[in-house]
């Protein structure tokens, strides 16, 4: 008997944690993401019902923040950079990853051996192995990959057991296979049905061999706001939307059969519950997660919503997840591909965290207020880069005239003599 109540005791715990990856995972997902998700799920289980949320609010280009449309148009290097240093990784080791993103070739893999960068830059082979995996942690999947059998690994990420292993198996060992179309031939080795094979192969064929490609083809896609951020009477409110927390139904023809007196008919339903209700306790975890940092963000980020880009303050996932008491990994799953929607318009909530460049100033405000400053100068007689420098060392942000010329040329605003009239 005590062999067993062991046995029961492991069984729980594997249980529980195989619960906490799926709500790790719902969390991390884009709203857009989790709409196909369930779609994909209810099909399965047709004894669900999920209808996809029709958002009343839907962006127009004048309801954007103008943060957010720069930020679609940062350089890849760029956006990865910004993610990398929220990661709040220790110094030599965010060096090593700044140049990993600068070092990437055409296609978002390693232009050389990380053992190579790692003795050209005089870092610890930990400290090169520990940047690399922080730069693949960034979006797109499959960033910073060695070679295409990592790249494609690395975007396996966002896929379920048990194909996820197959789907690894198969790009370790045949991908050669695949492209003969010797699916036969896997199926054997791998000691698995050739309808397996076939659903894992065609999974393997939605992963991109080129992220970095990939991420500059990106369509723009309508944004669909995950948070409500409103002031009401004189109080700011914060609302998650039905989009960020949707909600999957057992059909009442189900329903009505749990409630009936066979036992047969109840054993049925109940099994079909258990997968929907781990999906259903993670969506509520997202929702109650999502809430909790959109409120710390709107305590922190006050000035953004009063007045724009220029308030905004210099902010570590750090500081989020510490004063919510979480992990910054779930800050940073919380806020990925997620969109608030404010009186100042529709911005990614990723952009409300941006380091600190100068005492009191974020590199957000200060390409914020860099823009200002060109907006209102005198077009006859433009403002070179290193007056607007001095222009802002007068605020308190002091910027080289080398990084005001850098956040110009991100901005896409031209140099004081393109912009002459």
């Amino acid at each position: 008997m005590q062999s067993l109540g062991l046995e029961l005791s492991m069984r729980q715990e594997l249980r529980l944690t195989a619960e906490m990856r799926l709500s790790l995972r719902v969390l991390a997902l884009s709203s857009a993401d989790l709409a196909d998700e369930l779609e994909r799920f209810a099909e399965e289980e047709p004894w669900f019902r999920y209808e996809r949320p029709r958002p009343a609010i839907v962006s127009r280009a004048e309801d954007v923040d103008p943060l957010a449309r720069v930020a679609s148009r940062e350089p890849l290097e760029e956006r990865l950079k910004h993610e990398l240093r929220l990661m709040d990784l220790p110094a030599p080791v965010l060096r090593v990853a700044l140049y990993l993103a600068d070092d990437l070739d055409e296609r978002g893999y390693l232009a050389e051996p990380i053992d190579v960068i790692a003795e050209r830059l005089g870092a610890s082979p930990a400290e090169a192995r520990e940047a690399l995996a922080a730069l693949q942690s960034c979006d797109p999947p499959g960033i910073g990959a060695e070679d295409l059998t990592s790249c494609l690994l690395l975007q396996l990420r966002n896929e379920r057991e048990p194909l996820k292993s197959l789907m690894a198996s198969i790009i370790r060992s045949h991908l050669s296979d695949v492209a003969e179309g010797r699916l036969d031939d896997i199926a054997s080795s791998l000691s698995v049905s050739l309808a397996q094979v076939e659903e894992a192969v065609r999974r393997i064929r939605r992963l991109t061999p080129a992220p970095a490609i990939a991420a500059s083809n990106d369509p723009v896609d309508p944004l669909m706001p995950d948070v409500l951020v409103r002031k009401v009477a004189g109080e700011w409110t914060v609302e998650v939307t039905e989009w960020a927390a949707p909600r999957l139904e057992l059909r009442a023809e189900y329903r009505r059969l749990m409630q009936s007196g066979e036992e047969e008919a109840r054993r049925f339903v109940s099994a079909r519950l258990k997968r929907a209700a781990w999906l259903t306790r993670a969506i509520e975890r997202r929702r109650m997660t999502l809430q909790s940092v959109a409120e710390a963000l709107v305590r922190w980020q006050e000035g953004y919503l009063e007045r724009g880009a220029v308030a905004i303050r210099p902010l570590r996932l750090a500081d989020i997840a510490e004063e919510i008491g979480v992990h910054e990994s779930t800050v940073s799953r919380a806020v990925k591909g997620k969109i608030l929607s404010s009186p100042q318009g529709l911005i990614p909530m990723e952009r409300l965290f941006s380091v600190e460049v100068a005492p009191g100033w974020s590199q957000e405000a200060a390409k914020a207020r860099l823009a200002e400053i060109v907006r209102a100068e005198d077009k006859a007689s433009p403002l070179s880069d290193q007056a607007i420098a001095n222009l802002l060392a007068s605020e308190g942000c002091r910027l080289s005239r080398r990084v005001i010329a850098k956040y110009r040329e991100a901005l896409r605003i031209p140099n004081s003599f393109q912009r002459r009239r």
